[in-house]
This record gives C-alpha cells, sequence and structure tokens, in this order.
C-alpha cells in the first residue's frame, strides 16, 4: 500500500493537464461538507514539483479543503512525468464520473496531441471502445456557446451528438428548441430527422426550371410593389408543387 503524507495545501498547485473546466459552488460545497463530517475518505495524488507538488487526481477534494480553511490534506505522493500525470488526472477524474462530456473531450484531444497516441490506443489505456472515443471527440465541433451548455449540463452529450446531423447555422437555434422545450433524446431525434427530411424534400421537389418561375413570380412582385401597388405575397411547398398567392388590394 502506498505511504499517505500529510502536506500543506499552499505546497500544491493545480494540475497544468487538469481536465476538470468546471468547479459548480453547491456541489463543491456538498463536497466539503461531507469531508467536515466524515473526513477525508480518499486521499488526493500528488507529484513532486520544484519545491513543491503538483496536484495529479483530486482537485475537487483539494478545494473543498481550501473551502474550509483547513491547512493540510492528505495525499500519495507518486513519480511520474508530465504526459503520465495528465493521463491519470483524466482517468481518474473518468473513473469517478466527474467529468462532463466535453471535458473529457478536450482532456483527450489534448492527450492525443501531446502523447502521440492514436485513437485507439487512447481507448485501450481509458477502457473505452474506439467508437466512444470518437464520438465525444465530434462534440469539439459543435460552437463554443454549445460546448459550454454541455459542461454545464443544460444539454446532454446524446443530445448533442443528435445536434451534430445538422449545418452548423443552424444547431444553436435547434438546441435553443431542444432547452426550452424539454425534448428528451427521442424527441430530440425525432425532431431533427422531421427538419433534416423537410429540407431534403424541399431541395429535392423543387427543379431548376420550377425555381426560375418562382424567381420570376417575385421581381414581378417587387416590380408592382415598387410602382405603388398595395400587394402581397405568400408562398407555400407542397409534396410536388407549389403554390403562390399573390394579393392586390383595389
Amino acid at each position: 500500500m502506498k505511504n499517505v503524507e500529510t502536506i500543506k495545501l499552499e505546497q500544491i498547485r493545480p494540475n497544468r493537464s487538469q481536465p476538470r473546466l468546471a468547479f459548480y459552488e453547491k456541489p463543491l460545497q456538498e463536497l466539503a461538507d461531507s469531508i467536515k463530517e466524515n473526513g477525508l475518505l480518499q486521499p488526493i495524488v500528488v507529484r513532486k514539483s520544484g519545491d513543491g507538488y503538483e496536484l495529479i487526481a483530486g482537485e475537487r477534494r483539494f478545494r473543498a479543503h481550501e473551502m474550509l480553511g483547513y491547512p493540510t490534506i492528505e495525499a500519495i505522493v507518486i513519480d511520474k512525468n508530465d504526459d503520465e500525470s495528465a493521463d491519470l488526472a483524466l482517468i481518474e477524474n473518468m473513473q469517478r464520473e466527474d467529468l462532463s462530456a466535453i471535458e473529457e473531450a478536450r482532456a483527450m484531444q489534448r492527450i492525443l496531441e501531446n502523447s502521440g497516441l492514436t485513437q485507439a490506443e487512447l481507448a485501450k489505456r481509458l477502457g473505452y471502445r474506439q467508437s466512444t472515443v470518437a464520438n465525444k471527440l465530434r462534440l469539439l465541433k459543435l460552437s463554443p456557446e454549445l460546448q459550454e451548455d454541455i459542461a454545464r449540463g443544460v444539454l446532454t452529450e446524446r443530445h448533442a451528438r443528435a445536434l451534430l446531423k445538422v449545418d452548423s447555422d443552424l444547431q444553436e437555434k435547434i438546441a435553443q428548441t431542444i432547452i426550452e422545450k424539454n425534448y428528451t433524446v427521442k424527441e430530440t431525434e425525432d425532431y431533427i430527422e422531421s427538419l433534416t427530411n423537410y429540407h431534403a424534400r424541399k431541395e429535392k421537389g423543387v427543379s431548376n426550371s420550377v425555381r426560375i418561375g418562382i424567381n420570376t413570380l417575385k421581381k414581378a412582385y417587387e416590380l408592382c410593389r415598387q410602382s405603388g401597388l398595395d400587394a402581397s405575397y405568400n408562398e407555400t411547398e407542397y409534396a410536388g408543387e407549389v403554390k403562390i398567392v399573390i394579393r392586390f388590394k383595389k
């Protein structure tokens, strides 16, 4: 069993490769209350760094001790290099289910860039399927705003993966609808599928010649408006046809 040491908090600095991005006050306060009541059940993990220590795993426990005003914390000191430290920080948080999908994805991306590992090698090291790693990395294609929604738990990973099926310029608008209507993942997938099918029918159902005709009518309508006529224009698409109504007031 590894020896547990008591180390001053002021001697410990955060891990530069810490995968966790967000530390919300309420759950952190709950952890602090638990530590105050029951003590620290699992020591943090650190490594020697200069004249102090670098935190490898257990930043929430570390921050809870700071919140409580405790001067010291129990820690296991291990000997790891930068890459191994980053890996351990990621794996420890994943095993404890403390990371959001975006935090996992960003940490995975950082390790892939720094270590030269392939997705398959990283998946094996984490105990994941390669498809799981690939799906999480795809979340990084979403806008920063949507990534923040995932990190805060406003959108789940499965909601976000459904959003990846639509064009990027539509994702935020669709996400807002999903959030406002509190759609389940299944409802989200059905909603996105209906939008995708609608646009596919719209693109397929209007030939170039019909589109030219529509544009000609629109130009004629605009000329009427410019000449001072009080007119309205309404265009509706049905299966296999387009209905255009132009009304003039007497």
